[in-house]
């Protein structure tokens, strides 16, 4: 056995290795070993030589391994063994394709040797039994077959779930065609069939192939992953089939599902699932990327009201909690596409959610997760029963086939086998596999609304300002105006976050005082779950204390720094050390100073006056040293100052540049009108 490294080769034997002057891949050349000696062989001696004696483990190797080295090495046959295996031949699965309809197609299996001649299932397993995999045939020669890829072949069948029409004749629902393709490619098996079925069967595996669908004004904003995303959903709904879109956090699902059910509109009415703090963000999206959709909001007390607005509805959007209290109000609607975000929330196919989404009634099914599985392999199959009810068969016998057996051992043929069974229903990207077409820093906002109470405080603060400023506004000291104008902001600030903030008398209780800490948790899930590694700043210390009770009761693990912290190096170090996966860190304190190129994912709580500030923040993990791209996430509550900011953080840009620390020259650049207009 022989390395290649360019123009140098190397005998794989026990004492080349010791005398190689150059870099050298060591563990792959030890696992080629470990691989010949599976088959049993022996060796390599002092020459390099590697041996295998015994007839029968010469025609094992022959009918198992050597076609399995040949498709994955370069395998030159020497002439003796060429001579000793003349007179053998190999009993192989043939495969035909019969016929095929709309949603099933007839698969005809038969074993047969090169030359032609038949063995039935019956003779094959007889000999299995009795521990032989040859057969000496009536003309002197000898069949070999490999009993592990005979068994495979039959695993697979049965996972199908097959009705046998005739003997050797197995009708397959057409979701099972992608899996069967790949095990008879994956083992160098031929398949003749009819055209639909290669055609089918094409595409799955030449995903990169697929057909446009036009994108209008988001062709030219969607980098070419993304388009290639949409292509992939259209391809399956065009198929009938469902998908998890699992690209990693911070690529654009929520835009890739946009513009495929853009694909759609007029068709009828689409449904998008997602967790309650995400409904504003989807929303968002919706109106920047695609306006010309017709888009409903069900949520609140008063959604009930808009129910008869859904079949001239483009896009729906509601929360899971909402879903499983309305679902009944859903039966009769027939959605062309439901799709469900943050799918992790049907990980338990007992529960609420996943029971409410599978009784949707829609044409095509697909949800969006950067963690397909986040706990058990168990996940998979809630999802994949959501998306195409039955593929995975029952529960009961996804457990017996491939959970017991993968909890056991995660790299075993169980593992593999589910692998190429979702294959095609699944696209997984990360930014390492996409770093040619994105940016090293992508920038993105998301969104929430306020809970009701905390409205109703920010509503009250709001007004009381207003009017504040209005008994100011005939006085001729600006200067205090300005100065009142502050405070008022910050206070508005602290509502838009946590109203505990505020240091009110009775302050509301956690879930009813702060929407956004819904969408943090949200936000960390999927970049924990995805092995993030994060940074989480805010200019409200008090915040930041509310933020380490809520990753406590998580039980995350973090890190902390803030002005009053004694040894940041003591907390630098263990974060960079990479034991503990967030760091939460105050913006003065750590906005400058720091480098902690160990994080890939920051989020901005509370969005600063000065982007700047922020840039600064967020430079802490994008910096020299970082080998990965940096998302940042700014957090912000709808209809509140913080959306007002950031309008004006483009508007004032020239002003916001005079300075990197305070927030005075953006008040002294703005008139009493925008003034009043960040209170409206």
């Amino acid at each position: 056995v022989e390395a290649i490294y360019g123009d140098r080769r190397v005998t794989l034997d026990a004492t080349g290795a010791a005398l190689a002057k150059f870099a050298r891949n060591r563990a792959t050349e030890q696992a080629a070993l470990d691989r010949l000696r599976a088959y049993g062989f022996a060796g390599p001696d002092g020459k390099g030589d590697i041996t295998l004696k015994g007839e029968q483990r010469i025609l094992a190797f022959f009918a198992a391994g050597l076609p399995r080295l040949e498709r994955d090495w370069k395998v030159k046959v020497g002439e003796r063994f060429g001579f000793v295996t003349r007179e053998v031949e190999r009993i192989e699965p043939c495969l035909e394709i019969r016929s095929s309809g709309e949603q099933w197609f007839d698969l005809s299996y038969d074993l047969a040797t090169a030359g032609g001649e038949r063995f039935s299932g019956a003779d094959i397993a007889r000999l299995v039994q009795g521990g032989q995999s040859h057969v000496r045939r009536k003309n002197g020669k000898l069949a070999v077959f490999d009993p592990g890829l005979l068994d495979e072949f039959e695993q697979l069948l049965r996972d199908s779930d097959p009705r046998q029409t005739q003997a050797g004749v197995y009708r397959l629902d057409r979701r099972q065609a992608g899996a069967l393709d790949a095990f008879t490619v994956e083992n160098g098996m031929a398949v003749t069939g009819e055209t639909r079925w290669r055609d089918w069967a094409g595409a799955t595996r030449n995903m990169d192939r697929l057909t446009p669908v036009p994108l209008g004004s988001l062709d030219a904003i969607l980098r070419d992953y993304q388009k290639h995303g949409v292509y992939w959903l259209n391809f399956l709904a065009q198929n009938g089939f469902g998908g998890i879109l699992a690209d990693e956090m911070g690529l654009g699902k929520t835009l890739q599902a946009l513009a495929f059910l853009r694909t759609l509109a007029g068709q009828g009415p689409n449904l998008v699932v997602c967790p309650s703090s995400l409904i504003f963000n989807w929303r968002a999206e919706a109106a920047k990327w695609t306006p010309e959709l017709r888009v409903l909001t069900l949520d609140g007390p008063q959604r009930a009201d808009d129910f008869h607005k859904i079949e001239k509805s483009d896009l729906v959007i509601t929360s899971y909690p909402l879903l499983r209290r309305d679902v009944e109000a859903y039966q009769g609607v027939p959605f062309i596409a439901v799709i469900l975000d943050e799918a992790q929330h049907i990980k338990n196919p007992d529960s609420q959610n996943a029971q409410a989404a599978t009784a949707l009634k829609a044409r095509h099914r697909f949800v969006l997760t950067g963690t397909p599985v986040e706990n058990s392999v168990r996940d998979i199959w809630s999802l994949m029963n959501f998306l195409m009810p039955g593929y995975l068969g029952t529960g009961t016998e996804f457990r017996e086939r491939y959970e017991n057996a993968i909890q056991g051992n995660s790299g075993g043929p169980e593992q593999q086998r589910l692998t190429r069974r979702i294959r095609p229903f699944l696209l997984r990207r990360t930014k390492q596999n996409v770093a040619k077409e994105i940016p090293d820093k992508l920038e993105q906002v998301a969104y929430c609304k306020l809970t009701e109470i905390q409205r109703a405080i920010y509503i009250q603060l709001a007004s009381s300002t207003k009017q504040q400023l209005s008994e100011l506004a005939g006085q001729k000291d600006r200067n205090k105006a300005r100065m009142m104008m502050l405070t008022a902001l910050l206070r508005l600030r602290q509502a838009a976050c946590d109203a505990r903030l505020l240091g009110l008398e009775n302050p509301p209780n956690e879930a009813e005082a702060s929407a956004k800490l819904d969408l943090l948790e949200e936000l960390l899930s999927e970049a924990l779950d995805g092995g993030h590694r994060v940074l989480v700043f805010s200019q409200f210390v008090t915040m930041l204390g509310h933020i380490r009770s809520r990753l406590e009761r998580l039980d995350v693990e973090y890190c902390y720094l803030d002005g009053q912290t004694k040894d940041r190096g003591v907390e630098v170090g263990r974060f960079q050390g990479g034991a503990v996966p967030v760091f939460l860190i105050s913006l003065k304190a750590g906005g400058t100073g720091l480098n902690l190129t160990a994080a890939d994912t920051v989020i901005h709580f509370d969005p600063w006056w000065n982007p700047a500030v922020e840039a600064q923040a967020t430079d802490r993990a994008h910096r020299i040293g970082q080998k990965r791209a940096v998302t940042s996430y700014k957090l912000i509550a709808r209809d509140t100052v913080e959306e007002k900011i950031l309008t004006l953080q483009t508007k004032k840009r020239a002003v916001i540049a005079a300075t990197l620390e305070s927030e005075q020259p953006l008040m002294e650049g703005l008139s009493m009108e925008e003034i009043r207009g960040l209170l409206d």
